[in-house]
């Protein structure tokens, strides 16, 4: 794995570095011979002006800012073919070199990227002329091609300079605007279809919807900015609440102080382990964090007994389950998490509670939360004990796979311990977190 990994940054180092340079300049002087230059300079100054235009015109999105200049470019290929194009995104590169002092490797990259791109649609479209494809699926088809080289040999040049994972860098530029994009070359096919039936006067009704358009877009991805930017104060105020009730049930409890946060980070670490996605991630991670938010219910002598519990206490504490769960059910929110509160003593041999469910009947919320608790319950010091060796908590997980616990989540768990570096993970068994400490003092 780890071979594959440095054979494909290898072979990206080199495509940046030098692939793609060598081609910008294969490229450009390979154009040369398809224009008069003479005849057409200004054409080549109009569309060189167009482009830098383009650029300083960015159209929002929620997630980016896409600026105008490539279907300002496409629509130089389809209106005067590759030689256009590619000196006017050239020139357009060195205007930027000069104007924001990028550097000459991030210029002889950005250069490469855009001028293969526009080389491989420019032949393409010259295909679609040649067997005389219908203009709007022709144009459809070059601006996917366009689209996709674009966005592929961007991300490639993020994960060089900025040592990001390309298949994620990827995934992000996709979700950031593709819609947007796409829209954007649309216009750029239609203006060039205008201009070439109508000549230049065209030009104006599209600088008029091109305005709108920009405009629209601007409005309405603001709102949702706005929007997004309540959305997260709403999620940073509901995990700041979540945390100092955590404390707070760990509070009522002296024997676990911090537990339900430590808790709450193992089972978000085996729910990305198995790969489950953000919203499913978090919803784990706040889970953890009120797993025992029942404990609430139980009395403190119970609750804080130095001795051994005698079999009727024992069952009191066991109802911290089933107290928790009504408190949620009755609250009428977080109702996503009840499986994590109801079930996380469940065991997959039926022997748990306070359902005794069995095996694949336990949620999977539960199923993950039950390592995670039973784990920091064991390597946890307590006032009347000292916590578990690590390797001996992970021989009791292994003992209890497949009757405790489930059988594939506890390997996945144990993996997880065994890779963490030991200082970081001593770190995390005995944290105490500082709304936890700010708590207590409270208290006392």
């Amino acid at each position: 794995m780890l071979r594959n990994i440095n054979l494909a940054k290898t072979i990206t180092s080199l495509l940046v570095q030098y692939g793609l340079p060598l081609t910008a300049v294969i490229i450009l002087f390979s154009t040369i011979p398809e224009w008069q230059i003479r005849n057409h300079w200004s054409t080549l100054f109009i569309f060189t002006a167009l482009t830098i235009f383009g650029t300083f015109a960015p159209v929002s999105t929620l997630n980016a800012r896409l600026t105008i200049n490539n279907a300002v470019i496409f629509a130089g290929i389809l209106l005067f073919g590759i030689w256009v194009a590619v000196w006017a995104a050239f020139v357009e590169q060195l205007f930027m070199v000069f104007l924001f002092r990028h550097s000459f490797k991030k210029f002889l990259y950005n250069s490469g990227q855009i001028l293969l791109t526009l080389w491989v649609v420019g032949k393409l479209n010259l295909l679609a002329t040649e067997y005389e494809i219908p203009w709007m699926v022709g144009d459809i088809l070059l601006i996917l091609v366009y689209w996709f080289m674009n966005t592929g040999l961007v991300a490639i040049g993020i994960t060089h300079f900025f040592q990001v994972k390309l298949v994620e860098t990827f995934k992000s530029m996709i979700k950031a605007g593709t819609g947007t994009y796409l829209v954007l070359m649309m216009i750029g096919s239609v203006g060039a279809r205008l201009v070439s039936e109508y000549g230049s006067i065209a030009l104006v009704p599209l600088v008029a919807i091109v305005y709108t358009l920009s405009n629209i877009f601007r409005q309405y991805y603001d709102s949702l900015n706005k929007l997004h930017q309540k959305v997260e104060e709403v999620k940073s105020f509901n995990h700041r609440f979540l945390t100092t009730m955590a404390a707070s049930i760990d509070a009522r409890d002296r024997y676990t102080s911090g537990h339900s946060l430590r808790v709450a980070h193992w089972g978000r670490e085996i729910a990305r382990k198995i790969g489950m996605s953000s919203e499913k991630v978090e919803e784990i991670y706040v889970g953890g964090i009120l797993h025992d938010i029942g404990k609430i219910g139980i009395e403190d002598e119970i609750l804080n007994k130095k001795g051994k519990l005698t079999p009727e206490e024992y069952d009191k504490i066991k109802q911290h389950t089933v107290i928790g769960y009504e408190i949620i059910l009755q609250a009428g929110m977080f109702n996503e998490l009840l499986p994590a509160i109801r079930s996380h003593h469940e065991r997959i041999d039926g022997k748990g509670y306070p359902d005794g469910l069995v095996g694949d009947e336990i949620p999977l919320m539960a199923k993950i939360l039950a390592i995670s608790d039973s784990f920091d319950a064991m390597v946890a010091d307590r006032p009347y004990r000292k916590g578990l060796p690590v390797e001996e908590a992970l021989n009791e997980i292994r003992r209890g796979a497949g009757t405790q616990f489930d059988e594939r989540l506890a390997s996945h768990f144990i993996d997880i311990i065994q890779k963490m570096p030991r200082g970081e993970l001593e770190s995390i068994i005995s944290q105490e977190t500082q709304s936890q400490k700010q708590l207590q003092e409270a208290i006392q």
